[in-house]
């Protein structure tokens, strides 16, 4: 991967040219600790002029864009969570102070709660937008940079992992999204929720300065989700609520859900079910599956995001099944409880297979609660020959 050369004076080559290129160091280096980082960030305060003419030779440098000398960029990735220059990757800094890619449980949380958005505003005036970099005003910003003595503060804008935005035509997005980038700036309106994902080192910028710029800037409501240990080794999973009340931001009592009045209904963050199952506790936490923004749907008196309405259609699908087979084969009692196992955890793996045996030995009907214990009591007996039925076929 390609990296900015740290340059160094030395009396040697100074009448020269003035200066010479230090060892490079790919940012993404596992020997980048904390302790080099603040070295090469202490070298670049010293001699800005260098740095700058490395900044200048990058083919996204910014002339606008106020580069920070605590964070690293190069031709590829930046350790600066606010630089939206297309094709450049973020990475973060890990507790040891080493950068590595941003997690991959906080990206895939960022997808599903676009897509979440998406479904619960289909019918609405307002669209969700993931990783959309958002221009401000400058008299936001310089308010914001003024009130909180930021050392890297935001010149132009930043990168919300999630927003809910006014819904535009193509002219309205011409006018007020050029390059895809929302312009504050050009008078757009202003995005009514905004939500961050918490990683190790973007906590305190996303509960502080953020914050006060996204209340500066009018979002109405500021959710910040934080997937356990990254506001502090030991902070909980937890999600916040900020609402906006003259000018700045109300926290709402820590609670599972929330009233969204952007999304007029409740929205949550819910943990994969199997996190609490003792094999799951074994899986690596980058692995497992990320919790899921979800929203209460009061028609179908359900909570609802695009995994859960795939797994419901499948419930749907398997008791509508496992009714049409075994009407005449299985006793109302044992229909009924099969369903409300179902619908509690879901039908199991290849449960067509198991209603096809279960129609030729009606007694095996406990194959379809795998999970059942040995010994437990019948609610009632199973037919105990076969009635003429219908045909399983492929479905």
């Amino acid at each position: 991967m390609p990296a900015v050369d740290v340059q160094v004076r030395t009396s040697a080559t100074e009448a020269a040219n003035g200066w010479v290129r230090a060892p490079t160091m790919d940012i993404a280096d596992p020997d980048m600790t904390r302790e080099a980082r603040q070295a090469r960030a202490a070298w670049r305060r010293k001699h800005l002029d260098e740095w700058h003419r490395d900044l200048k030779a990058l083919y996204h440098f910014d002339p606008g864009f106020i580069y920070d000398p605590a964070h690293e960029y190069d031709q590829e990735s930046t350790t600066d969570p606010d630089y939206g220059a297309d094709g450049v990757h973020f990475l973060e800094f890990d507790a040891d102070g080493v950068v590595s890619p941003l997690e991959k449980r906080a990206r895939k949380v960022q997808e599903h709660s676009a897509g979440t958005a998406a479904d619960t505003l289909a019918h609405t005036d307002l669209e969700a937008d993931y990783e959309v970099e958002v221009r401000f005003r400058p008299d936001t910003i310089a308010r914001v940079n003024q009130a909180t003595n930021e050392s890297h503060p935001v010149r132009k804008g930043v990168r919300p992992d999630m927003l809910v935005r006014a819904a535009m035509s193509v002219l309205e997005r011409e006018r007020w999204m050029p390059n895809g980038i929302l312009r504050l700036d050009l008078d757009a309106p202003v995005p009514p929720l905004v939500l961050e994902v918490v990683s190790e080192g973007s906590a305190n910028r996303d509960l502080h300065y953020k914050k006060l710029l996204y209340a500066a800037a009018g979002v109405s409501e500021y959710l910040v989700y934080d997937l356990g240990g990254k506001r502090g080794s030991d902070s909980p999973r937890e999600l916040l609520m900020y609402r906006l009340e003259g000018g700045s931001y109300r926290q709402e009592p820590a609670a599972d859900e929330y009233w969204s009045n952007v999304f007029g209904t409740h929205v949550r963050f819910q943990p994969d079910a199997r996190e609490r199952d003792e094999e799951f506790r074994g899986v690596t936490e980058e692995e497992r599956s990320p919790p899921r923004f979800q929203w209460w749907d009061p028609d179908t008196e359900r909570w609802r995001d695009r995994e859960t309405n795939r797994e419901h259609e499948r419930i749907v699908e398997a008791v509508e099944a496992m009714r049409l087979f075994l009407e005449d084969v299985l006793s109302t009692a044992v229909l009924d409880r099969i369903e409300s196992v179902w619908r509690c955890n879901g039908p199991p793996e290849g449960y067509l297979q198991a209603i096809h045996a279960v129609l030729q030995t009606p007694a095996a009907w406990r194959m379809l609660l795998p999970d059942n214990p040995e010994g437990d009591s019948d609610p009632d007996q199973p037919t105990a020959t076969r009635k003429p039925g219908p045909t399983l076929g492929t479905r």
